[in-house]
């Protein structure tokens, strides 16, 4: 249980150095927060194993070629997966749509505003001991 709770305040953000790296790292400024930082899919395959993650937030397109789609994959294949928050600069209906249809929990626009990513990530963490649920991930994500 201690776990699940440490896990519900620890987000792997999956992006480059760069301004989104920076305005994560502001966000979720400690003592609240735990980040872990990754650039490829490789990093983040790691990442995952290695430490209880409440939440990923991935870029739409990684750096080293891969996809939101094949981290998801990664992220399912863990136990207690966590969700998946993927941002994108080119964020419309059609890409939500397909973040919550295969699995994902929101899609965040770029460049990231720091509330809406605050209030995606904690009602995230919230619903991450739900997720176990069949359809919780799409009926909380629906909502919002």
């Amino acid at each position: 249980m201690a776990q699940n709770s440490v896990a519900g305040r620890t987000i792997l953000a999956v992006f480059p150095l760069g301004e989104d790296r920076t305005a994560i790292e502001r966000i979720f400024e400690p003592p609240n927060w735990r980040v872990y930082f990754a650039w490829t899919l490789e990093e983040a395959r790691a990442a995952l194993r290695l430490s209880a993650v409440g939440v990923v937030i991935s870029e739409s397109h990684l750096p080293d070629g891969h996809t939101w789609k094949e981290l998801l994959t990664e992220v399912q294949g863990v136990p207690d997966p966590p969700l998946l928050v993927v941002a994108d600069h080119l964020a419309d209906d059609r890409l939500w749509a397909e973040v919550l249809n295969l699995g994902g929990y929101d899609l965040l626009t770029k460049p990231l505003d720091a509330r809406e990513v605050l209030r995606t990530v904690s009602l995230a963490c919230r619903c991450a001991p739900d997720q176990a649920q069949p359809g919780s991930r799409k009926s909380q994500s629906a909502g919002l």
